[in-house]
């Protein structure tokens, strides 16, 4: 199952390498990124927001929802 950033980047057909080098931040950290496993600053939010033309709220509220989904499921 894609987590929520990487569904955003397969939509625009961007690869991590591609995706990490408009962003100004490297593939392993974006990795970590979609992977729930870092939590970017209010300004790469603002990066990733206009690069996957959505609101941040749209991005941000969709992987707390999804880890609030799955804690209670454990």
């Amino acid at each position: 199952m894609k987590k929520p950033l990487q569904e955003l980047r397969v939509k625009r057909n961007l690869t991590q390498d591609q995706t990490a080098k408009i962003l100004g931040i490297r593939k392993e950290y974006l990795s970590m990124l979609e992977n729930g496993e870092r939590n970017p600053s209010d300004s790469l939010k603002e990066k990733m927001a206009k690069l996957y033309e959505c609101e941040i709220a749209d991005i941000f509220l969709a992987i707390n929802s999804t880890k609030r989904l799955k804690q209670k499921q454990t």
